[in-house]
């Protein structure tokens, strides 16, 4: 009850999780030899929804699909559903349950979603969590389970017991995070990762804080120990959905059994934790009945679809094969030095938001790097080197090409969706990728606005009258040319549909 208090106390900012997408963790199991129900007509649950920041995003993007979220704090579970009505949205129910006491109407889902809940609930919940998992499954249904792992937190359990150990848990979650940033301001680490972490720490969101270093529980576990309690309740790891610098490839496994070939994966998955020093999994699991999962295979990634948002201040080399780097959207400068890869990558951010299959970016790639002297073809090196990618997250899988329409029309129509969040405060508004986007004030105001009815000098006239009734000075031309700025992020990021 204390932790319930907590969560309606300080819940946790309503964000999506693009790791979770249906989309992309089909197209992770089509990696593994796994295949998953399409996104677009599937029944989703998320255990531990919140107010469905997550889902309801989701909800939206697949309106033939059906989506179900559960959470234990009655005050979040209102807040979704109020602002479900708002939208009105007939594919999605949040109710107000306990995990550990599910009911039984719920039915079989095709994807589970049980994020930041494993590692910061009791052991008998953890229990019920993997069985609801496994008995509402179906025979092709994946689960995505997030939690600490142990190996990464013999660090970042150091600065969570320092800040415990000056914790006053009789005051409210708001002043024990100030109390906690306090004392991180005051500290001094000989850990450079904990020097990083409680620079982040002293401006990450509150909630964050206080249920990440401050809560009641929050356990990190073994890769193995999860696998072996899974394995308990009928379940088999698949994957991890999360971004990593490296990957387990097995090698003369060309005799052993399945079931042996699986345990040596496992065994690779766990030294590479180690190696790693793995703060954080992202697992995917699918029911003990299924096919053996296996690990990733490069060749399956010809039959998916990619998408890109990258950018890159090099003077890009397609015919050597040469390190040089490519900025996501969120900054991180990632390597690529295979020729075939950069073009493709190149091909895959001139095409965004639009996204594209293999054989039509595979193609347009070799076209490109055989003008700058590329000789070669879309070779298995070539497939491993964007595999590597992949892994970073520099590209986005896709199981299904996603629908985006050009949209360059002088009457921006944004979704029912985006509008709303822009409209409400504490929304983040989402991109078409499940991603949320940072928009200031007067963004959020103008994307609340386009409804298709006004053009986009109408949005700069009354961005300048916003402007000037806030008492901030602006002339016709500045309003302008912010209003069509806003206009083109808005579309970079799938979010107009004319």
């Amino acid at each position: 009850m204390d932790s319930l208090r907590s969560y309606d106390a300080l819940p946790y900012d309503r964000l999506p999780f693009p790791e979770t997408e249906p989309d992309f963790l089909a197209a992770l199991a089509r990696l593994h030899g796994f295949a998953a129900e399409d996104a677009r007509s599937a029944r989703v649950l998320e255990l531990g929804c919140a107010q469905g920041g997550n889902l309801i995003p989701m909800a939206a993007r697949y309106p033939e699909g059906e989506f179900v979220g559960v959470d234990l704090s009655r005050v979040q579970v209102e807040e979704g559903l109020a602002f479900v009505a708002r939208l009105q949205m007939n594919n999605i129910s949040l109710r107000h349950g306990d995990i550990a006491a599910l009911p039984d109407d719920l039915g079989e889902f095709d994807f589970i979603i049980a994020h930041g809940v494993y590692s910061w609930v009791p052991d008998f919940v953890r229990e019920a969590l993997l069985a609801a998992c496994r008995r509402l499954l179906k025979p092709q249904g994946i689960a995505y389970v997030s939690f600490n792992v142990a190996v990464g937190w013999r660090s970042y359990g150091r600065l969570r017991r320092l800040l415990l150990e000056h914790d006053r848990p009789e005051l409210g979650p708001v002043q024990r995070v100030e109390r906690a940033r306090s004392l991180l301001a005051a500290a001094a680490f000989d850990d450079a990762r904990l020097r990083k972490e409680a620079e982040y720490l002293m401006k990450a969101s509150p909630s964050y804080v206080f249920h990440e270093y401050l809560s009641e529980t929050n356990q990190a576990f073994p890769f193995a120990r999860f696998v072996a309690d899974a394995g308990a309740h009928g379940l088999r790891y698949l994957g991890e959905a999360g971004p990593r610098r490296a990957r387990v490839a097995l090698e003369n496994d060309w005799g052993l059994s399945g079931e042996a070939r699986c345990e040596r994966w496992l065994e690779a998955e766990a030294g590479l934790d180690e190696a790693l020093d793995t703060r954080f999994r992202r697992a995917l699991l699918v029911r003990d009945d299924a096919v053996l999962p296996q690990p990733q295979r490069a060749e399956l990634l010809e039959g998916l679809a990619f998408s890109a948002e990258l950018t890159s201040d090099d003077e890009l080399d397609f015919a050597g094969a040469c390190e040089q780097h490519f900025s996501a959207s969120a900054g991180e400068r990632l390597p690529a030095a295979h020729p075939l890869l950069k073009a493709f990558l190149v091909v895959l951010a001139a095409a965004y938001p639009r996204g594209l299959d293999y054989a039509t970016a595979s193609g347009q790639a070799l076209e490109l790097a055989r003008e700058y002297g590329y000789r070669g073809e879309a070779d298995a090196a070539f497939l491993e080197a964007l595999l590597d990618f992949a892994q970073l997250q520099g590209v986005r899988l896709h199981a299904v090409i996603p629908e985006r329409r050009d949209c360059s029309g002088d009457f921006p129509l944004a979704p029912p969706l985006a509008r709303a969040q822009a409209s409400v405060s504490g929304w983040p508004v989402t991109n078409a990728f499940h991603v949320a986007l940072d928009v200031d004030e007067w963004g959020r105001r103008l994307l609340a606005a386009m409804d298709g009815s006004m053009s986009i000098d109408a949005l700069a006239t009354r961005l300048l009258q916003e402007l000037n009734a806030s008492g901030i000075q602006a002339t016709a031309e500045q309003a302008a040319q912010h209003a069509h700025g806003y206009v083109g992020f808005f579309r970079r990021q799938g979010l107009l549909s004319c």
